[in-house]
C-alpha cells in the first residue's frame, strides 16, 4: 500500500511539479493530477518512488541529451490548511 495515493493528493488540494535533473535543462512542469489518476488509477502512489519511473523530460529527449533522473516538488494547499486551522470554511 502506498504512503499517499493520487486520490489523496487530489483531495488535499496539493499541486505536484515534475522537475528535470539535467543541469542544461532544469525544466519544471505542473502535473495534472486528475489526468494522471485517469491514466494510472487513483490508487496509484503519489510519492517520488511511485512516480519516478513514469516521467522523463521530453525537452531533453528532443534535444538528444542523456536521460537524467527527475524529481518532484509538492506544494500543499496552504490557504485551505490555514482556513481549517483558524476555523473558517474553505
Amino acid at each position: 500500500m502506498p504512503e499517499k495515493t493520487i486520490a489523496e493528493a487530489i483531495s488535499s488540494g496539493e499541486r505536484l511539479y515534475v522537475n528535470c535533473g539535467h543541469p542544461m535543462c532544469q525544466h519544471s512542469h505542473q502535473i495534472d493530477l486528475a489526468a494522471l489518476g485517469a491514466r494510472l488509477g487513483l490508487d496509484h502512489g503519489a510519492m517520488h518512488w511511485d512516480l519516478v519511473k513514469v516521467f522523463r523530460c521530453e525537452r531533453c529527449q528532443t534535444a538528444g541529451r542523456d536521460r537524467r533522473p527527475v524529481f518532484f516538488t509538492c506544494v500543499p494547499d496552504y490557504a485551505g490548511i490555514d482556513a481549517r486551522r483558524n476555523g473558517r470554511a474553505v
